[in-house]
């Protein structure tokens, strides 16, 4: 027979511990790692799809680093072999790239993305956009566009270069696009906001 879950069962079924930092948070805030098919290997599961054993930890420098310091990855991944923190971190923010990638062909599936300047200008003249994204590397109208999207309250982010940018939406090269979608917006500016505090200098 099924039961009805309490509030705060629920609760605690969705926070999980960090194994730097030791505050315990909401599981979506963390990622999973496991050991990887071919053992001692560490894999990042950010589905939370895989079976095994598996540790959280905060996608930040300073979490992950003192989960290896303390030995925490170890004890809880069963031994696996010493991992480099750098190797964890670049294979998170491959991950978050992928996942914000996905989250873009879904908002162009659903038609709520405007993408290239004019597109985007005129979006946000009728009030429109959850979140504008700006290439590192864009110049010209960017700053103007960025200043439009913050007047209706727009959030902003800075992400890759205008090449790389290109490449996600088939073109030579992209500065600005503008995703109208709130859910996918918030989704994929989580996914950046991580992907910063991964790339950051301590």
């Amino acid at each position: 027979m099924l039961g009805v879950m309490g509030k705060n069962e629920r609760d605690r079924t969705s926070r999980r511990m960090c194994a730097g930092c030791g505050s315990r948070t909401e599981r979506h805030e963390l990622v999973r790692l496991v050991i990887g098919p071919s053992a001692p290997f560490v894999a990042v599961d950010l589905g939370r799809r895989l079976g095994g054993r598996g540790v959280s930890v905060h996608p930040r420098r300073a979490c992950i680093r003192a989960a290896l310091l303390r030995g925490a990855l170890a004890r809880a991944l069963r031994g696996v072999a010493q991992v480099e923190p750098e190797s964890i971190e670049q294979m998170i923010i491959g991950q978050l790239t992928q996942r914000a990638r996905g989250l873009l062909s879904s908002a162009l599936r659903v038609r709520s993305i405007a993408v290239g300047t004019d597109a985007v200008r005129a979006a946000l003249v009728a009030n429109q956009g959850d979140l504008l994204v700006v290439a590192e590397d864009a110049r010209g109208r960017a700053q103007e566009i960025t200043k439009m999207a913050i007047a209706i309250g727009c959030a902003t982010a800075t992400w890759g270069t205008k090449a790389s940018l290109g490449e996600v939406f088939l073109r030579q090269e992209l500065g600005v696009f503008l995703v109208t979608d709130r859910g996918i917006a918030s989704a994929i500016l989580e996914c950046l906001a991580q992907i910063e505090a991964l790339s950051e200098d301590e």
